[in-house]
């Protein structure tokens, strides 16, 4: 009998195994991965109703304030697991942390002083990262009844 048959695997297959968070692309564990899926989706789903309700313009500011919704906080989420998995200096980290919270207001400015689409539809669109966190949260994967909570870094 082989080493493989005696290892319980089928077909002579090794054991599978789920890969980490780090070995996984993207950003996060499977909770933020699905969470960051929803606020896309959400900012789709609301720039379609804004379209069809209210034109053109309209589903354009519920669309860039979803990119923007979206975007900050897939960064946000690179940020805070480099901070928690301490991967990287830090001081980069809070760099990057600085820069982001300029870029959205400074590009939040910009979009609202060229008048190219409505501040309100902005805001339509930026509300997908509320309405997408609850719903991957309430929806998104589970964390395993019997893993051990999370322990604080340090």
């Amino acid at each position: 009998m082989s080493a493989d048959r005696r290892s319980g695997a089928r077909g002579g297959e090794p054991p599978r195994r789920e890969p980490d968070a780090e070995e996984q692309p993207g950003v996060g564990d499977a909770t933020m991965r699905a969470v960051l899926r929803w606020v896309a989706g959400a900012a789709a789903v609301l720039s379609v109703a804004g379209l069809l309700a209210y034109g053109v313009r309209a589903a354009l500011g519920v669309a860039i304030g979803g990119a923007i919704a979206t975007a900050n906080l897939y960064v946000f989420a690179r940020i805070v697991d480099a901070f928690i998995s301490r991967r990287g200096h830090t001081v980069s980290w809070t760099v990057i942390a600085i820069v982001k919270l300029g870029a959205l207001m400074g590009g939040v400015w910009l979009i609202l002083k060229s008048e190219a689409v409505s501040g309100v539809a902005i805001m339509v669109g930026y509300a997908s990262l509320v309405v997408g966190i609850s719903l991957g949260t309430l929806f998104g994967p589970k964390p395993p009844a019997d893993a051990p909570p999370p322990r604080a870094p340090g």
